[in-house]
């Protein structure tokens, strides 16, 4: 047969505050503490995630399509640079929203 353990802390965390300290909203389950560390890193992640598969991609569709609505003729180039001013610029607007 299976011993029962007597002792009854062990299935619990170490790291919650006692009952008495307890407010009325406290959810065991839920951290209690995150390092200020990790929170940055996980900004860090999710900012390079958020360039990368959102802002870059959407920057380089526009980029395309300005630059099409130039060739057809819907906007017009530049005497001097061309199509090169509406295409930058076209491309620096999801960039700098995605920060």
């Amino acid at each position: 047969m299976a011993s029962a353990s007597t002792c009854g802390n062990q299935d619990k965390d170490t790291h919650l505050p006692p009952p008495s300290k307890q407010s009325l909203l406290f959810c065991p389950k839920s951290k209690l503490h995150i390092h200020r560390a990790e929170i940055s890193k996980i900004m860090q992640e999710c900012q390079e995630e958020s360039f990368w598969k959102r802002a870059l991609p959407f920057s380089l569709v526009s980029m395309l399509v300005t630059q099409g609505l130039v060739y057809q003729g819907y906007l017009t180039a530049n005497p001097r640079f061309g199509s090169l001013p509406k295409v930058a610029r076209t491309a620096c607007l999801p960039v700098r929203n995605a920060k």
